[in-house]
């Protein structure tokens, strides 16, 4: 490691990343693929902090009990300071939590442009969504964690008592229809696709 002004670089064999740091800031221990060299500022390396932090928490919830996971033991995984942790969280429910919120605005943002009376594409957008981050999601149930899950379904900051009472009550039932859908898939391994599930409903209503 060498530091230069308010700059470190940390060199690992042939990689090198350069942080934009003060100098009495201690960066974590970064890797990068061979030969690259990055300059990275404070947003990016947070980002890059949380992400490790992120991978860290679910790689060892599949062999661990959640509640026996320590702060301690979760930074030096994750190859971070705990100082670098309580920047972001304040417990490991939170990197969950925060996790589910940011996907959450990604289906989000890829069903803006649908039509909200539709839905079964509404449906088919969420079980899709689902399937391709169920990685997540199957990691998050299986620690037990699934209000963590109904929480990012069912937006009860969507609904007020403004709104007419059957646009509501049918959004209300719809979203813990999901809730129900996807909990049960994620109980059977999901093994379907989003277009079987579809369809087993549907059949199921004839």
């Amino acid at each position: 490691r060498s530091l230069v002004g308010s700059e470190m670089c940390i060199r690992d064999r042939d990689r090198c990343i350069i942080l934009l740091i003060d100098k009495s800031s201690i960066p974590p221990k970064m890797r990068q693929r061979a030969g690259e060299c990055i300059i990275m500022n404070n947003q990016e390396k947070n980002s890059y902090v949380r992400s490790q932090i992120l991978k860290a928490l679910l790689e060892m919830m599949r062999v661990d009990n959640f509640d026996s996971i320590t702060i301690s033991c979760l930074t030096t995984k994750a190859e971070v300071g705990r100082a670098s942790f309580y920047r972001n969280y304040q417990t490991k429910e939170d990197v969950l939590r925060q996790e589910a919120e940011r996907l959450n605005n990604e289906l989000n943002n890829i069903r803006r442009n649908d039509d909200p009376t539709d839905y079964r594409l509404k449906l088919l957008r969420t079980l899709d969504f689902y399937k391709a981050n169920s990685d997540f999601y199957m990691t998050v149930y299986n620690a037990g964690h699934t209000q963590i899950i109904q929480d990012s379904i069912i937006d009860k900051k969507s609904l007020s008592d403004e709104m007419p009472a059957p646009i509501a009550y049918v959004m209300s039932a719809f979203s813990y229809l999901i809730y129900g859908w996807i909990i049960e898939w994620l109980r059977r391994g999901m093994k379907e696709t989003s277009a079987e599930l579809i369809d087993m409903f549907e059949n199921s209503q004839k």
